[in-house]
């Protein structure tokens, strides 16, 4: 009973150090957007670099990665960084390869430049929020809020489905950032 009592303890305290992400609906372009799935980026020796929630609208949930991928619909990742290591600059240095390799599986763009140029306002620290919300017609906005801000601040908006095809692709395309952040953000 004591050995029991003792695991119960453990488990629970265990649990509570285990991060825990928002999984309600969001608005966005119209359209009210459900979680799809969370994962982590992890690097070694690192350890865990930012956790990353995708929002789809509805029908789009349980759809294959190309499917999404090739959405003209509302879709929104938002990532929560979680390493002091991540900088700016190794955050552009790291989509700029996912660019790469999302352009080696046939999604490419030549709106880069311009949407990392983006970040060149803002340094990225552990406990900060990158959002990246497509909306057709409109574009990829990208907006940040800084850690303890309740304050999001829209960073500019990048127009065009190739180029959300692209960005998109850098976590769920054929040669994704991390295949387990895929298939978690897949919900698998």
């Amino acid at each position: 009973m004591k050995k029991t009592g003792v695991m119960l303890v453990v488990f629970i305290v265990g649990f509570m150090f285990i991060p825990v992400k928002e999984s309600h609906a969001i608005q966005l372009g119209g359209k009210e957007l459900v979680k799809s799935g969370t994962g982590v980026r992890t690097k070694f020796p690192l350890g865990t670099i930012y956790y990353a929630t995708l929002y789809l609208p509805s029908e789009l949930k349980g759809k294959s990665a190309k499917e999404i991928i090739d959405a003209d619909e509302p879709m929104s990742v938002i990532m929560q960084i979680d390493s002091k290591f991540l900088t700016r600059e190794k955050f552009v240095a790291a989509v700029t390869e996912g660019f790469g390799k999302a352009a080696a599986s046939g999604y490419l763009t030549d709106k880069k430049d311009s949407f990392l140029n983006l970040f060149n306002s803002i340094e990225i620290k552990k406990g900060d929020m990158i959002y990246l919300n497509y909306v057709p017609k409109t574009g990829v906005t990208a907006s940040y809020k800084a850690k303890g801000s309740d304050k999001i601040v829209a960073m500019g908006a990048t127009p065009g489905l190739q180029f959300k095809k692209a960005l998109f692709a850098i976590w769920l395309g054929q040669n994704p950032a991390q295949a387990s952040l895929k298939n978690s953000l897949l919900g698998q």
